[in-house]
């Protein structure tokens, strides 16, 4: 029969939690990165969707009956598609009609998509869009009641604008909190694990050990 494994001299050296190495304040910081990452990704998110939902930058506004014109530049509008806004909603873009430096006369088209701001004054909606391609001034004129208002803006504006905005808002409202979330469960781990480490390491230097025995103690060497 094997003999039975030799006790041992008593309980485990006690280890105080205070020795322990990282400190216990890691998993504070571990806990509170948690929520923070998810409060600050919702205030980014909130941020974000109110910069996708403001007005673009329009290159000319009229109102009622009247007349506004703006200037086409090769240099800074390289894409054909700008975009028709009407306030109050809904109005239509048959009010509207451009004219062009060469006296031709572009048409506006339904939008494909919707597009609603806000602005201090009110609501604004996407109304038309048209593609110009001739350079140099052109006129919008519309015909309208006098509190109806319309605006255009260039359509690669809208885009940087818009897609910015609700493409950030999506990331960030995924990737900042979970990216949070995991680095403050990584650190919670990491911080137990090595805390764990530690404390078998001090128990293993304070614990005496016994004089090796012989593997036949009753064998005797003449």
């Amino acid at each position: 029969m094997a003999a039975p494994h030799p006790a041992p001299y008593g309980p485990p050296p006690h280890v105080d939690p205070r020795e322990l190495r990282p400190s216990r304040t890691w998993y504070w910081v571990g806990g509170a990165l948690i929520p923070l990452s998810l409060a600050l990704g919702a205030i980014l998110f909130i941020a974000l969707i109110l910069q996708a939902t403001t007005p673009p930058d329009f290159a000319a506004r009229t109102q009622g009956t009247q007349s506004t014109t703006f200037t086409v530049d090769p240099a800074v509008h390289t894409q054909p598609q700008w975009l028709l806004y009407g306030s109050p909603t809904p109005v239509d873009h048959t009010a509207c009609s451009l004219t062009g430096p060469d006296g031709q006369q572009p048409t506006f088209a339904y939008p494909t998509f919707n597009h609603e701001v806000e602005d201090p004054e009110g609501s604004w909606a996407m109304i038309g869009t048209t593609e110009l391609t001739r350079a140099g001034e052109h006129t919008l004129t519309c015909q309208a009641p006098d509190d109806v208002r319309f605006a255009l803006a260039y359509g690669d504006d809208l885009a940087a604008h818009t897609m910015t905005g609700l493409l950030g808002s999506l990331a960030t409202q995924l990737a900042l909190p979970f990216l949070g979330a995991a680095g403050g469960l990584l650190l919670i781990i990491v911080t137990a694990v090595r805390r764990s480490s530690h404390r078998q390491h001090l128990i293993d230097q304070r614990t005496p050990h016994r004089p090796q025995q012989p593997r036949n103690p009753g064998h005797q060497h003449p």
